[in-house]
């Protein structure tokens, strides 16, 4: 079959991206369409002469100033012709979703969140203030219709978790299966040696962007409170806010790390926090890779990959009250790296790689 593959942009390096990268090598040969581009955060597993921009790349400082340019978002999309193709694979959080194929061409998409900015109201409200969600009202409401409409266009969804299955099915109104993504086992796996002067430390651990629909505030709240000493991985526009609230020396700011510098910190962690809903929790993976317990709240995907008082706490509710007793349960139960590393072996690359592939093969040979 003729194999295309979509993906929104290529504008920041993170999980969706590194994702997509498996995606592409299952199918080595598709041409890859995308928005947007700043080859500086390609995945550096593909090779730049599949990728295929839209319109939007021809603007200057696009990349720089994606945000600004919602509105254009769905006329990109919309502009690809996919006639020559038999099988469109779209792999999405925002947009890509909304290509137009003809009932020839089969469209699956792989889809990891909706588009929490346009669903989600308290996402809006902490992002943006008042007079400027008023402004762009018209926007969001347009965008949104346009959304649902645009999802409907999809044959087959596969969901990235049961989380975003259940969000799918609410907003779209639409079924999917589900095929859980995966952590770099390989690469993420428990000390032979541990970093002893980082272990020593008895330290907390949050692996984050910094925004403030994350609530790592109530975190570092706790952490103050019970005085234990908490690490913070991550960047992003809610970091000088949340400096502004940190006493004491126990917090650390670490920015940006390398992926061995990630790893030592969860292998020397007393355990990883997550103080969000996430559509799936991939630091929670990773963290259990490396054998040690997640703190996290009970809302989204992080239910599907930690075992309550197994592999980690799972908290009820959003506070820093919640958050502290469950910090201070920790140390009062039996903690396997055996058994946190055996949860996460469930969600390897091969496991991912061979569901995906053959679903997708499946849909195309019934349609």
């Amino acid at each position: 079959m003729r194999v295309a593959l979509v993906h929104d942009d290529f504008v920041q390096a993170g999980g969706a991206e590194s994702l997509f990268a498996t995606i592409a090598s299952i199918w080595p040969d598709a041409p890859i369409y995308t928005s947007l581009v700043n080859w500086d955060k390609l995945p550096s597993v593909i090779n730049r002469t599949r990728v295929r921009s839209s319109f939007m790349q021809k603007i200057p400082f696009a990349a720089r100033f994606h945000k600004l340019l919602l509105p254009l978002y769905p006329l990109a999309f919309e502009s690809f012709n996919f006639d020559e193709f038999d099988l469109v694979i779209s792999s999405t959080t925002r947009f890509a979703k909304s290509i137009l194929t003809k009932p020839k061409t089969i469209h699956v998409c792989y889809i990891n969140s909706i588009p929490r900015f346009l669903w989600d109201e308290k996402i809006q409200k902490d992002y943006l203030q008042l007079p400027f969600r008023i402004l762009l009202r018209p926007i969001i409401n347009w965008l949104k219709r346009w959304d649902k409409v645009a999802a409907s266009r999809v044959d087959r969804y596969i969901a990235n978790s049961q989380n975003v299955r259940k969000s799918v099915a609410k907003i779209y109104g639409i079924d999917s299966q589900v095929v859980h993504p995966f952590a770099d086992l390989i690469f993420f796996k428990p000390a032979k040696i541990h970093n002893w002067k980082l272990k020593s430390q008895n330290y907390f651990l949050i692996v984050s962007r910094l925004v403030k629909w994350k609530k790592i505030d109530y975190a570092i709240e706790a952490a103050i409170d019970l005085g234990v000493s908490l690490k913070i991985v991550g960047i992003g526009p809610d970091k000088g806010r949340l400096k502004k609230i940190v006493s004491g020396s126990q917090i650390e700011f670490f920015g940006k790390v390398s992926k061995e510098q990630l790893r030592q910190l969860y292998q020397n962690c007393q355990a990883l926090v997550v103080t969000q809903e996430e559509d799936f929790g991939i630091c929670a993976l990773e963290a259990q890779a490396c054998g040690r317990p997640v703190i996290a709240y009970a809302k989204g995907g992080v239910c599907e990959i930690v075992l309550q008082d197994k592999t980690g706490i799972l908290f009820k509710n959003q506070s820093k009250e919640v958050l502290k007793d469950a910090i201070q349960t920790l140390p009062r139960l039996k903690w396997s790296v055996q058994a946190c590393r055996r949860n996460a072996q469930r969600f390897s690359r091969i496991n991912f790689v061979k569901e995906l592939k053959n679903k997708v093969e499946n849909y195309a040979s019934k349609s």
